[in-house]
């Protein structure tokens, strides 16, 4: 059985991260996270994710340098690219060729449609609390 690529997370954000890689838990999926813009690309030539989640609230223009750095290369171009901000930049994003972009706060029922949307197969749902108990 071929093993099934994983999602990859961009973003120097440990709460963003953190809520992303408990939503990847809870829909059974593998995920690889990358806190360094710098190391997107090369980290996603090897792992080859099958969608690519970036944060944009990162200082500068870190997340819109990802997207570009990833839809310029032969490669990656053709990975899903899924943009997450606070702010509402969606034109921007769509126009810079994010596949997705999703305002903050991030719902569950949000991540799971936008996978959806880019044609990321769900295993399925593990019955799991998103957040540690109090």
């Amino acid at each position: 059985m071929a093993s099934q690529s994983p999602l990859m997370i961009v973003g120097d954000d440990a709460s963003f991260c953190y809520l992303m890689q408990r939503y990847a838990q809870k829909a059974a999926y593998p995920l690889v996270t990358v806190h360094f813009a710098e190391d997107a690309l090369s980290i996603a030539l090897y792992q080859m994710p099958a969608v690519i989640i970036v944060e944009l609230d990162a200082p500068g223009e870190k997340g819109l340098q990802v997207l570009n750095t990833l839809k310029a290369h032969p490669i990656t171009r053709i990975i899903p690219v899924i943009l997450c901000s606070w702010s509402d930049e969606t034109e921007r994003g769509l126009d810079e060729e994010a596949a997705i972009y999703l305002r903050k706060p991030i719902l569950y029922d949000d991540f799971q449609t936008a996978l959806a949307e880019v044609g990321v197969d769900v295993p399925g749902a593990v019955d799991m609390p998103l957040y540690p108990p109090s």
